[in-house]
């Protein structure tokens, strides 16, 4: 009989080979140390499915700090019965409910890579889409590694750190340069919540990635207008470029090549050997930018999402 249940902080093992390929059990194991470390998951926050012996798992994740949980990572269940993973998704979904999450998310990386090595992709919509999950946003995933293109920052713009301007012009910033978005997330939030909520809720989500204050800038033109912005932060994996963009009445300048050197320069003297960013699929300017600036491809992502009202 099929039975989900969460995991005993000394079950670890039992949790890591219940699922997925055993080659790559080590650099799983790994991963998930690292996030118990970081305060991004918790024992008691992955699930075994189990007939007689474990046969699949997934975990419940977060970014640092944060008390309910906002994605399902390390999904692998047997591919050839669905009734197993319908019943652990059922199992993980009540517990983010319970826990306070209004939505979850699970992310789809192709091609498979680390840390979650997501094989069997149709399955795995298949199963997502039975469960409620849609598909919220598509990617392209970009890397910059040092050692390749020379970093030059122009001086065309003057930049001032969020100590400097403070937290209300930089939320304000936030909600100009997400004007005319061609990022479909962060323009369905708009329409969904308006500009102004949209943008703060934003600016809090990004803040609870690790970040000095200094790697958070506006930029100004000659004349002190506001030109755009540039988040750069560290996710529990990665340096990222958190957040960036261009006032509409200042797109088409080239403004997005200086902001993104600025912010890659400044994660690189920060330690950083990569640096990682994702853009929509439909935001080619940016994909563009990215490129121009020495980024390469390295996936392509999906990003799926359930709404979870309230018991």
């Amino acid at each position: 009989m099929l039975h989900a249940r969460s995991i005993r902080a000394e079950e670890l093992d039992l949790f890591i080979e219940a699922g997925g390929v055993s080659h790559h059990h080590q650099e799983i194991r790994q991963y998930t140390e690292s996030m118990f470390a970081a305060g991004s998951m918790r024992p008691e926050w992955c699930f075994m499915i189990e007939e007689e012996q474990p046969i699949g798992r997934v975990a419940l994740w977060t970014l640092p700090g944060m008390s309910e949980p906002l994605d399902l990572v390390l999904l692998d269940v047997p591919w050839d019965d669905i009734s197993a993973g319908e019943l652990l998704l059922r199992r993980a979904l009540d517990e983010a409910r319970d826990l306070g999450a209004g939505e979850l998310g699970y992310v789809l990386d192709a091609p498979p890579m680390w840390p979650q090595w997501q094989r069997h992709p149709e399955e795995r919509v298949a199963l997502l889409q039975g469960a409620g999950f849609s598909l919220k946003r598509e990617t392209i995933r970009f890397e910059w590694r040092s050692g390749g293109t020379s970093l030059s920052v122009p001086g065309r713009l003057a930049f001032r750190s969020l100590e400097e301007v403070g937290e209300a012009a930089f939320v304000d910033a936030v909600v100009r340069v997400s004007e005319g978005t061609l990022d479909r997330e962060i323009r369905s939030e708009r329409e969904e919540y308006g500009p102004e909520k949209a943008g703060r809720e934003l600016f809090d989500m990004e803040s609870n990635l690790e970040h000095d204050p200094s790697w958070w800038q506006l930029a100004y033109t000659s004349e002190g207008e506001l030109a755009g912005l540039i988040m750069a932060s560290k996710n529990p994996t990665s340096p990222v470029i958190g957040y960036i963009g261009v006032v509409p009445e200042h797109r088409g300048q080239g403004y997005v090549d200086d902001l993104l050197a600025a912010g890659t320069d400044t994660l690189r003297r920060a330690g950083a050997e990569q640096v990682r960013a994702d853009t929509d699929i439909h935001n080619v300017p940016m994909a563009e930018a990215f490129r121009r600036a020495g980024y390469t491809e390295f996936a392509a992502r999906q990003e799926y999402g359930v709404d979870l009202p309230p018991n």
